[in-house]
């Protein structure tokens, strides 16, 4: 990989440039796009059941809303990591948190509106959603010609190498992937999106272990839809298409995921795909015939509940076809060859007693001082504090759905705490309120870890200062109330929510101290200090 020459200022007058030839967001194309970012923040998954609507609701919408300065002032581009007909991957740095992220250019086609709405698409899949095994999206931007798009950085390559260099895994190891790849698929269908596109090449390494027992991070949304959505376009790369997807009707459902899955787990198991061909015609063939042998080296020596699983997964019948979340709760995850003492260690976490004492102290009365850690915490998922957390979380997540249910906190902190019965229920439903400030009836995956991690962390100048310069929006070096107003009803339950508005308002005006209706960084830090204080 080649590293990338920075010459900040030519970058910073370029940006600088376009914008004012465009008039920026005003021009018609990005009214286009604005219109689609307000019609994908309006989208609720049907599985939501809302609490409570007299709270603020914060939610990732709410701290990813698109970034309103020049991204060169804000990131420093270090080497390309990838291109492709898509546009180019760079490896980047933020300049206040000194911290490494991927930064996809994609260059605007000015005569395709499909190509836009393809790429905005992706930028509001991954903004809705909250998952371990799911790539963050920490922010975008829009400029004249480009569209630039910030993700966590995975810094160990692709699944695919992975399997290209040790394949075939024993049952073990390919059920650790499986896990995780089934919980996201599952997470994603429950909130009503079909990937299309699952392969090893989409699916990161973002955590080594000695043992590779590594965790992933599935990344392209590109080419994923709604359930509402209905599309006859052939999608998706050819060694993992569903039966139904190469037939002449070409209908999709959330069940061409499980075929994907099922042919994943099959190249983990073997070293390669079940259906080869000489060439694309060969292969497509071969899918629709379907005729798999499940006695051939290595399966031969594969359990029976693996080879179960696989004849579910790969089931040319897509309503016969099992579902993530069957696939997920599956006898083989549960079995000796996969259940080995090996992966049991890996949900062993160093220090429970004071991550559940943060839990059970965290309060979110404060909508402002909660946004705040959750723009800090959202952007700082790498750090090696958060991990500890990571791990109590899949613990307490018993059915492996990247959720955290009432009852299952109930259980979890049962193993931990000295009570139960009725006590214990009043205490979940503390902590539980506390903890789910998108009020969609779980503890989500961010939401968690920034209940339990160490707040003391964040409180740095460093990290208070890029803090502050999200919600400084039109970067006057105050932030004002409309400022906040604009964050914050970026979500629409809090813009038809009255009481949201009164409540952001009490503890704006608790935090400018001063009264000028201002609020300065002093300001700011001494409210955001509050978070371990109270």
């Amino acid at each position: 990989m080649g590293v990338i020459c920075n010459d900040e200022e030519k970058e910073k007058r370029e940006t600088e440039d376009n914008n004012t030839e465009d008039s920026s967001i005003h021009s018609e194309r990005n009214r286009f796009i604005k219109k689609r970012i307000d019609e994908d923040i309006k989208y609720e998954p049907k599985n939501k059941v809302i609490i409570s609507r007299s709270k603020v609701t914060i939610d990732t919408n709410l701290i990813t809303s698109g970034g309103t300065n020049n991204p060169y002032y804000e990131y420093y581009k270090i080497k390309l990591l990838g291109e492709g007909s898509f546009g180019k991957v760079f490896l980047a740095k933020n300049k206040k948190l000194n911290m490494n992220f991927a930064m996809k250019i994609i260059k605007k086609a000015f005569s395709d509106i499909q190509e836009d709405e393809k790429i905005m698409n992706e930028i509001n899949i991954l903004r809705k959603l909250d998952h371990p095994n799911i790539l963050k999206i920490n922010d975008f931007y829009l400029t004249k010609d480009e569209y630039i798009i910030i993700t966590e950085f995975c810094p160990e390559g692709e699944l695919f190498y992975e399997i290209k260099n040790f394949a075939p895994f024993d049952e073990a190891l390919a059920g650790w992937y499986m896990k995780q790849i089934f919980s996201a698929v599952n997470y994603c269908h429950k909130s009503k999106i079909i990937h299309r596109d699952l392969k090893p090449e989409n699916i990161l390494i973002a955590q080594r272990n000695k043992k590779r027992f590594n965790t992933i991070k599935i990344i392209d949304f590109g080419t994923a839809i709604l359930f509402s959505k209905k599309d006859k376009n052939l999608t998706g790369s050819i060694y993992y298409l569903a039966p139904e997807i190469i037939s002449k009707n070409r209908t999709y459902t959330e069940k061409c995921d499980i075929w994907s899955c099922g042919i994943i787990m099959y190249i983990l198991l073997t070293g390669r795909p079940p259906f080869n061909g000489a060439t694309d015609e060969d292969v497509l063939k071969n899918i629709l015939k379907n005729q798999i042998d499940l006695e051939k080296y290595p399966l031969s020596v594969t359990s029976s509940k693996a080879k179960n699983l696989l004849k579910k997964l790969l089931e040319s019948d897509p309503k016969k076809r099992i579902t993530a979340e069957e696939a997920l709760n599956d006898e083989w995850f549960k079995c000796r060859q996969v259940m080995t003492k090996e992966t049991s260690a890996l949900f062993k976490v160093k220090n429970p007693d004071i991550l559940l004492n943060n839990l059970i102290n965290y309060k979110s009365d404060n909508p402002l001082r909660c946004a705040v850690l959750a723009y800090l915490v959202h952007n700082n998922m790498q750090l090696d504090q958060v991990h500890d957390a990571i791990k109590l979380f899949n613990k307490l997540d018993i059915n492996g759905d990247g959720q955290i249910s009432k009852d299952e906190l109930y259980i979890g902190l049962k193993d931990y705490l000295e009570m139960s019965g009725d006590e214990l229920r009043k205490k979940v439903d503390i902590i539980f309120n506390n903890i789910d400030t998108d009020h969609n009836g779980y503890i989500e995956y961010e939401e968690f870890i920034r209940a339990a991690v160490n707040k003391n962390y964040f409180l740095s100048t460093n990290y208070l200062r890029f803090a502050f310069d999200y919600f400084d929006r039109d970067k006057n070096g105050y932030i004002s109330f409309d400022e906040i107003k604009q964050v914050f009803f970026a979500n629409e339950k809090n813009k038809k929510d009255s009481k949201a508005k009164e409540q952001l308002l009490k503890c704006f005006n608790e935090s400018d101290t001063n009264r000028n209706g201002n609020l300065t960084f002093d300001e700011f830090i001494n409210m955001t200090k509050k978070i371990i204080q109270e």
